[in-house]
């Protein structure tokens, strides 16, 4: 487990500071939250055996870097607590901010003074506890360490938990649950430290070369691991989320721009705005739901027009551009007298075949009884699965067109 945690831990971290830092000064929420992650990434960072080397090397201590990480972890309590206090947006009580930041104050000035006081520094790295782990000093220490940590992660469990009775179902309460589940982990982590530092006693042991051997845990490696897992996930979930629905926009936009470009073609004037290419649709990197149900709509109204265009009325018309899966005058309005799917082709043949016609100047030919003005979605969304469907339709007749031009 520890190499995974020295190695994976770190990189997933400064992957999500990295991801955070443009928004990182937008708002205090923002700028609290990315200071958290960074403090945890430079914290997770002093774990390899070459960092620990190195820093030692500088500061002449050869065993800092369990201060530094130490004091990272409470600066990334600190922040933390910050951010939550910063979304949950209710007034705290006066003078609560303060008393938070002196007791981060208090707790990295303790741990300095445990370090440099109470502990010996004859060993590198995490072996400077693990050399002298049943000593009082070093005891003292990590329970400083733990106390910190385990009243961080109450507060942020109760506190993330309790703003999710102000947020609907969704992305964002998913997010806020695995912020809570991380720091209901946190908590549990620091209790379990405690059990360990108790009942432990001097678990060191020393190798072949009397060099000490260092301590292995697998519950203290694997909390603070699902901790920062659930942590990161908290945050990235409604991102995601929107990402995902970006995502799933600019397909559906993809799908719908060949019939789409057509009919746009043929009644011009239903375009909102100026019309755009496929790959210009691909470099557009904002919210795509709006345009998507403007051009769906686009769609529907270009068909109302082209309906105003036939010459013939409605109720005499017959089937067009060729049979129409027994779709003629006296088929019935209705929608439900062929399947959605049958619909959406009858539909898609009659687009096709009226954007031909408005090619070559002729008025379009009416549309099948089957095609009731109505017909399509009545909401935004189900208006839109619609044209995805006569898209799909409009775009396989084309292929199959294709295939029998092609074909001698």
């Amino acid at each position: 487990m520890r190499p995974l945690f020295t190695w994976l831990m770190p990189t997933l971290i400064w992957a999500v500071v990295i991801w955070r830092a443009p928004s990182a000064f937008v708002s205090r929420a923002n700028r609290a939250l990315w200071a958290a992650f960074t403090a945890i990434a430079l914290g997770l960072s002093c774990r390899p055996a070459s960092v620990e080397r190195a820093l030692g090397e500088v500061t002449g201590i050869r065993d800092v870097t369990q201060l530094l990480k130490h004091l990272a972890g409470v600066a990334a309590a600190y922040f933390l607590l910050e951010y939550v206090q910063a979304v949950r947006r209710r007034p705290e009580r006066p003078g609560a901010a303060r008393v938070r930041l002196l007791l981060t104050l208090a707790a990295g000035l303790a741990l300095t003074l445990l370090f440099v006081f109470a502990l010996p520094h004859d060993a590198d790295g995490a072996f400077g506890i693990d050399a002298h782990f049943g000593e009082p000093g070093v005891k003292v220490y990590l329970c400083v360490f733990d106390t910190v940590f385990a009243l961080a992660g109450a507060r942020a469990m109760v506190l993330f938990w309790s703003n999710r009775e102000a947020v609907p179902p969704g992305a964002l309460r998913a997010g806020l649950t695995c912020l809570a589940a991380s720091g209901a982990t946190g908590l549990a982590y620091a209790l379990y430290r405690y059990h360990f530092i108790i009942t432990s006693g001097n678990a060191t042991e020393f190798d072949a070369d009397g060099k000490p051997v260092p301590l292995q845990d697998t519950v203290s490696e694997l909390l603070p691991a699902l901790m920062l897992v659930l942590l990161v996930l908290g945050v990235t979930v409604p991102p995601a989320r929107t990402l995902m629905g970006y995502l799933r926009d600019q397909y559906a936009l993809w799908r719908l721009h060949p019939l789409w470009a057509d009919v746009v073609a043929a009644v011009p004037q239903v375009v909102l705005g100026t019309p755009s290419s496929r790959l210009r649709d691909l470099l557009t990197v904002r919210d795509r739901s709006v345009e998507l149900a403007h051009r769906a709509f686009a769609i529907r109204d270009a068909a109302l027009v082209l309906r105003e265009d036939t010459p013939v009325p409605e109720a005499a018309s017959t089937a067009v551009d060729g049979p129409t899966a027994g779709v003629g005058p006296t088929a019935g309005a209705a929608s439900t007298s062929a399947g959605d799917g049958d619909l959406a082709r009858v539909e898609a043949r009659w687009l096709r075949t009226a954007v031909r016609h408005r090619a070559r100047a002729l008025p379009a030919p009416a549309p099948p009884a089957a095609l009731a003005a109505t017909t399509g979605g009545r909401t935004p969304r189900e208006e839109i699965a619609w044209m995805l469907s006569v898209a799909a339709a409009y775009r396989q007749l084309g292929t199959d067109e294709s295939d029998r031009r092609s074909t001698p």
